[in-house]
């Protein structure tokens, strides 16, 4: 899995006038609260591809929630916002491409046993969940932006940073969004990743949140 670099920062105070791509990706420690993980993967496995505005708006409500309780469990993560449309559109597919190319969801690519090629260790404590959308040019975005214009360059890995990005998504208008997407790495409820994993080959774009 790749990943370009930390931030596509907005130059000043511009705002999107068609499109932006907004995703936040977080690694917790889901030992924190044991049943979290099992939580986020029902969730997540509950929503359907046809959703309409209204339901994607309560599922996303859902969805913070739960990820407000796993705040003070997270470690490592990335967050990201490109304001040019076919820059956006671009990432967002990009994103979605890398993480199902990688994402393990049959039952023989997880279990108990290391896959040498992919696995580093079985100690799987940790758990990715990412959060990716594809937003039209809206009021609603143009709030995003002024929040993310308002956070500075050494605050981009706060937990608190993370927190105020993760809440934010309770206020967008779904009617206003192209395309949206949530996976949680490993894809089996039962499965995690390990500290040797995260500290490998494809996850280096991560930051220690601190």
């Amino acid at each position: 899995m790749t990943r370009r670099g930390f931030l596509s920062r907005l130059l000043g105070k511009r705002r999107p006038k068609e499109m932006a791509f907004f995703a936040v990706q977080v690694a917790f420690n889901y030992y924190g609260k044991e049943t979290l993980r099992e939580e986020l993967h029902r969730l997540i496995a509950e929503s359907v591809d046809d959703e309409t505005p209204e339901q994607k708006r309560r599922f996303f409500k859902r969805l913070t929630s739960k990820l407000q309780e796993a705040i003070p469990y997270f470690e490592y993560g990335f967050w990201d916002f490109i304001t040019d449309a076919s820059a956006a559109e671009r990432e967002f597919n990009h994103w979605i491409n890398d993480i199902e190319a990688n994402i393990a969801t049959e039952e023989e690519e997880v279990g108990e046993s290391v896959d040498e090629i992919m696995r580093l260790s079985s100690s799987k404590y940790y758990v990715v969940i990412s959060l990716i959308f594809l937003l039209e040019a809206s009021p609603m975005l143009d709030e995003l932006a002024e929040l993310i214009d308002e956070i500075p360059e050494e605050a981009y890995a706060d937990r608190e940073t993370f927190a105020k990005l993760i809440a934010a998504i309770n206020y967008f208008d779904f009617e206003y969004c192209f395309g949206d997407a949530v996976y949680i790495m490993p894809g089996n409820e039962k499965d995690g990743i390990s500290y040797e994993d995260l500290a490998g080959e494809g996850w280096e774009y991560l930051r220690l949140i601190s």
